[in-house]
């Protein structure tokens, strides 16, 4: 049952859990016998579609199903694709369960070991979470060419001059909250990665340091871009924890398109 292989997961994670948090089933019955198990970054309708055609009806899922970071649906009773999405979870038996707050509080911690693996950082992290890495002398654009390669982040966004010298490189990966980022841009770093961050509060504060004289870069990745490698890795140390059903990870395709390729690329495939 899907109730009782969270729970097993959850034991085997240690995190004993918030007392207030987003982690939780979002949709479908905690009953419903599990077929498989997915991870994803984000539980998208074509995620949904793309587990559903593998036979995983389990769903563990980093980030928001219902468009909201709660995943409330209060008012979207009538709204065309909320019932879509839900009719389509029903039909196929899906149960679908957020787990970014037990993922984040686990050591390791699956998102930054998983990150730092993708981007073939392991051995120039520093203090060993994988927040922290001392690499080898680059610049900012050559760094970011890195990151678009690596990580397949067609859109990535990027403040500061492009041959800013940089060794000293920190992450937050997903979200970057207002004052853990402008702690981090404070500290003696010389670029910030971040899966996303509000544009009035990281993004303004990285362009004033640089405005008062300030060497410092901040690249936003893309929230898919920037939690990814982390489902795929914590989706391999999944497998050799529950063996009764198959384990996999589905990567998403980028949503975002840019100028240069006009083209509207969302269908995942396994």
């Amino acid at each position: 049952m899907a109730g009782q292989l969270i729970d097993l997961i959850l034991t085997r994670l240690g995190t004993p859990g918030r007392p207030r948090s987003n982690d939780r089933f979002i949709a479908g019955d905690p009953l419903t016998p599990v077929t498989g198990i997915a991870t994803v970054a984000m539980a998208t309708f074509d995620a949904l579609k793309a587990a559903a055609a593998a036979k995983a009806n389990l769903i563990l899922t980093a980030d928001a199903t219902f468009w909201g970071d709660n995943d409330a649906v209060t008012g979207l009773e009538g709204n065309e694709t909320f019932k879509a999405k839900r009719d389509f979870i029903r039909a196929n038996n899906l149960v679908i369960y957020r787990i970014a707050d037990h993922l984040a509080d686990s050591a390791p911690n699956p998102i930054r070991a998983g990150m730092a693996r993708e981007l073939g950082w392991q051995e120039t992290a520093q203090g060993g979470e994988a927040a922290r890495f001392r690499l080898p002398p680059t610049n900012l654009l050559q760094l970011s060419q890195l990151l678009q390669t690596r990580l397949g982040a067609r859109t990535l966004r990027v403040i500061g001059d492009p041959t800013l010298p940089v060794s000293n490189v920190a992450a937050i990966w997903g979200r970057a909250a207002q004052m853990p980022a402008i702690r981090t841009l404070r500290s003696d770093i010389d670029v910030l990665l971040v899966g996303y961050t509000f544009e009035w509060e990281a993004v303004l504060y990285a362009q004033d340091q640089i405005a008062i004289g300030m060497k410092k870069g901040l690249i936003l990745l893309g929230q898919v871009p920037s939690l990814q490698g982390g489902m795929k890795y914590f989706s391999e140390w999944l497998a050799g924890q529950v063996t009764e059903v198959p384990v996999r990870h589905i990567p998403l395709v980028e949503t975002w398109w840019n100028l240069d390729r006009p083209v509207n690329e969302i269908k995942t495939t396994i």
